[in-house]
């Protein structure tokens, strides 16, 4: 039994020295070809571009938030920009699924649309006029119901939870 461990450990040992033995010769090699060719690199700001080179148009890029030039889409916070009902507050000892919380309208309606028209569905104003903010939820619902509309929704794949609405 000890033989065959010594076998082992001494092929272990002289495979790894052929490995050095194999990647000191390659390197060797490696660093003599990359040395008779003349290369000579250039840090990346010294590059000037080439007048011929194709440009992004600038109504392509956005501007950052907070700049003189940058303005949200326009967002009435008293009306839903969907079919769904708009509601200021959740209705009391009632429970709701929050499948999404959107500032985008065009999200918004997508995800009323995902919902579908299976579940009740409302959407709770939680924004203010200058800064939007809608969320998507199911319900009312009792507790029990609510809990079976969060499993259902989160086997479809949402990151979804559930509100009470106190």
């Amino acid at each position: 039994m000890k033989t065959t461990t010594y076998k082992v450990v001494l092929f272990s040992a002289s495979f790894a020295m052929m490995l050095m033995l194999f990647a000191a010769a390659l390197d060797s090699a490696y660093s003599q070809e990359i040395s008779s060719t003349n290369l000579k690199l250039a840090p990346s700001q010294e590059r000037i571009p080439h007048a011929d080179e194709p440009r992004i148009p600038p109504e392509y890029f956005i501007p950052p938030i907070g700049s003189p030039s940058y303005s949200p889409p326009p967002v009435s916070v008293n009306s839903a920009p969907s079919n769904a009902p708009l509601v200021s507050g959740l209705e009391s000892g009632k429970w709701y699924v929050q499948i999404g919380a959107y500032t985008r309208t065009d999200y918004l309606e997508e995800a009323v649309r995902r919902a579908g028209t299976a579940n009740p569905v409302v959407i709770h104003n939680a924004g203010t006029e200058t800064n939007p903010m809608f969320r998507v939820l199911l319900g009312p619902f009792s507790q029990s119901e609510s809990k079976a509309a969060l499993q259902r929704f989160r086997n479809k794949g949402y990151d979804a939870f559930l509100r009470n609405g106190n």
